[in-house]
């Protein structure tokens, strides 16, 4: 018989004393995942190994005090809009809006107090045979420089086969721009590793966004074809990400938005699956959402310890982070992330674990 956690259970208090709580979904094979309303993050995944034996293969810290310091978006729901927006402004019609600048002159993953860094209100949950949980976040006309109301809910759902099943909505009260993500940390290997250079890699994407030296999209479409961003076959990351040679020699590893394939808005693709030789462990990420950014923790340093105690630095983890096209609002072409009132944003991102 599985032994089984408490599914709600306390996770420290935010510095105004209100109670932040600790979700832990288990299926009937015995994977776990761990949830916290702060952030409405990931803190954990518990995966089978082709063995059998059970490793935690997303980068979590094991306190609250430790997101509440800083962290690098480990997990987090990220809003409202995901990735960078050029030079920290939009238009929304004739309207110029200016939003708070978090990455030189530029925004980021929503700004200086983005989704991640707020408690969100539990709206739902069962501990059933799909066990879930759903989290609410009011987000006021002005927060980080963004125009009108924006209510945004996720709901995490721990599927039988081993899916974590992330549904994204919102709506608003007069137009906005909405561009949401999650940002987990993955290393299939369970943490036992140093890199994730042996990690083999496939995309579903023959095109992926150029991108200037701050890394916001030019516009320009481009072909993955005879670049190292090419894993149109399964290829090991490590070939590709120290290589000296553009696209990857100035973002120290991969950091690029890949083009998802055969999109159509509402349906569900294949976007990447990832392998992990040793354990067996395989990760395909599938969503209704048009690309991914794909990155390899080039610049991560977790000052405090991960769950298992270990500090983790560059290109020990990967993130695979689909959304909407970086710095839509600015570039016509892009498909478009503008919500009217009486619309809703909904999207679905699934993080299905598998072994061969």
């Amino acid at each position: 018989m599985i032994s089984r956690d408490p599914f709600i259970s306390n996770y420290g208090k935010m510095p105004n004393g209100k109670p932040v709580h600790l979700f832990t979904l288990q299926n009937n094979n015995g994977v776990k995942v761990q949830i916290t309303d702060y952030g409405a993050r990931i803190i954990s995944s518990w995966i089978p190994d082709r063995n059998g034996k059970f490793d935690d293969v997303i980068l979590g810290y094991s306190c609250l005090e430790h997101y509440l310091k800083g962290h690098p978006y480990l997990g987090a729901t990220i809003g409202r809009v995901a990735n960078k927006i050029g030079n920290a402004k939009f238009n929304i019609d004739v309207e110029t809006y200016f939003l708070s600048k978090n990455l030189g002159n530029h925004h980021l993953h929503g700004g200086k107090v983005g989704f991640e860094s707020n408690l969100w209100d539990i709206v739902d949950y069962s501990d059933g045979a799909i066990p879930y949980v759903e989290f609410q976040l009011i987000s006021p006309h002005g927060d980080q420089g963004y125009p009108e109301t924006l209510t945004a809910r996720v709901r995490y759902s721990l599927l039988q086969d081993n899916s974590i099943e992330i549904k994204m909505s919102a709506f608003t009260d007069k137009p906005t721009v909405v561009n949401m993500t999650n940002h987990a940390y993955f290393n299939l290997n369970g943490r036992v590793t140093d890199d994730i250079y042996k990690h083999k890699v496939k995309f579903w994407s023959s095109n992926y966004l150029e991108s200037d030296k701050d890394l916001i999209p030019t516009g320009k479409i481009l072909s993955v074809e005879n670049t190292v961003l090419d894993y149109r076959k399964l290829t090991e990351i490590g070939l590709g990400i120290n290589q000296n040679v553009e696209p990857v020699s100035s973002t120290k590893g991969y950091d690029h938005f890949l083009i998802t394939d055969n999109y159509k808005k509402g349906s569900i693709n294949v976007m990447a699956e990832i392998h992990e030789p040793e354990t067996g462990r395989v990760l395909q990420v599938l969503s209704t959402l048009p690309g991914m950014q794909f990155y390899t923790s080039n610049f991560l340093t977790t000052v405090y310890p991960i769950t298992n105690g270990k500090i983790y630095g560059r290109h020990s983890a990967f993130c695979v982070e689909p959304s909407y096209f970086v710095d839509a609002p600015n570039h016509p072409n892009f498909p478009n992330i503008k919500i009217n009132v009486g619309e809703s944003y909904n999207e679905i991102i699934v993080y299905k674990f598998s072994t061969i």
